[in-house]
């Protein structure tokens, strides 16, 4: 998550912006992390398009969303 702080904190617009920003990009790309997992694996296990939903929800919320929440609240940002 540092890595995307720091791409994002490189970009010149106001700091809510910037929050918002990453906040957006951590949620979309664990959200794709969960659906490449997916078609490497669950496809053949777990076909279906609800197990697809799981597989990119879970992530996205908890670890993107809430997981990026939490990433913002423990770091000091200027």
């Amino acid at each position: 998550m540092s890595k995307i702080w720091s791409f994002v904190n490189d970009l010149k617009v106001k700091k809510n912006h910037k929050i918002t920003m990453f906040i957006w990009l951590t949620t979309i790309l664990y959200g794709l992390t969960g659906g490449l997992i997916w078609l490497l694996i669950g496809r053949i296990f777990l076909p279906g398009t609800e197990w697809l939903i799981c597989f990119m929800g879970y992530p996205a919320i908890f670890i993107g969303f809430f997981g990026g929440i939490l990433y913002l609240y423990n770091h000091e940002f200027a």
